[in-house]
């Protein structure tokens, strides 16, 4: 296995588990506990891990995971996610797309697809920038790099002048009573914004997003249409949920 895909590994079992001992890496890696600490110690110059004794953690609590972590978490759930919703679109659509890792896994199903996408994020933006029938337009606005999103007034501005068939967010945190939530408070107003000028809100959320609140809320529950997650959520779960009135596809 190449370093690369150590890494990538690596920072997939933190992201599930929060903590993993250099031994534990080594055997499901299959690489010698000298490696693995070198691979622990690359990251951390990256700050994408915190080294501990024996092994490495991401960060705790309420602090944001570096964004190669968040890609990693969950991945396969993820993918289906995404999936689900480019099956959703329909071709001629306006789409509103904000920026997260759960939302790049639609970009490449919709590649083929004729939409016009409206974005807040850059990666967005250039992974569809060879697609033929999709029409982008990036926003522009203030760079939030922890995330490759824009915004601020030049972002909010050019939202409020286009109509949308659909926004689809990703979220931090969903919770009956606390709504949608996110990390930051310049990037949740964006993502209301986008919402606004919407006629359907479409949240993209792993299983592991559900009973989470973050700083930053982004608008009411009561605001989404459809909710985008995997089976990992409890069917009794995603019943709670639709008696707000929100359609959950658990894929």
């Amino acid at each position: 296995m190449i370093r690369a895909e150590r890494h990538d590994r690596i920072l997939a079992e933190l992201a599930r588990r929060g903590t993993v001992s250099a031994q534990e890496l080594s055997k499901l890696l299959d690489a010698s506990l000298a490696t693995i600490r070198r691979d622990i110690a690359e990251l951390e110059s990256r700050k994408t891990v915190t080294r501990t004794h024996g092994g490495a953690s991401l960060p705790q609590g309420r602090e944001e995971l570096p964004f190669d972590a968040k890609v990693m978490s969950y991945l396969p759930e993820k993918r289906r996610i995404g999936a689900a919703v480019a099956s959703a679109l329909q071709d001629g659509m306006t789409v509103g797309v904000g920026g997260g890792t759960t939302v790049m896994q639609m970009i490449p199903a919709i590649q083929r697809r004729s939409l016009t996408v409206v974005t807040t994020a850059i990666n967005v933006a250039l992974d569809l920038c060879t697609a033929d029938d999709i029409e982008v337009t990036l926003t522009g606005g203030t760079l939030r790099r922890r995330t490759a999103e824009t915004v601020g007034h030049i972002a909010e501005r050019t939202l409020r002048d286009i109509n949308l068939d659909v926004t689809v967010i990703g979220v931090d945190g969903i919770d009956r009573e606390k709504g949608l939530t996110t990390q930051d408070s310049n990037e949740a107003y964006v993502n209301r914004v986008m919402a606004e000028q919407a006629r359907e809100v479409w949240i993209m959320a792993d299983h592991s997003k559900f009973g989470e609140v973050r700083p930053a809320k982004i608008m009411p529950l009561t605001g989404a249409s459809r909710i985008f997650t995997d089976i990992g959520l409890p069917e009794e779960v995603a019943a709670r949920y639709r008696a707000l009135g929100i359609e959950v596809v658990r894929v």
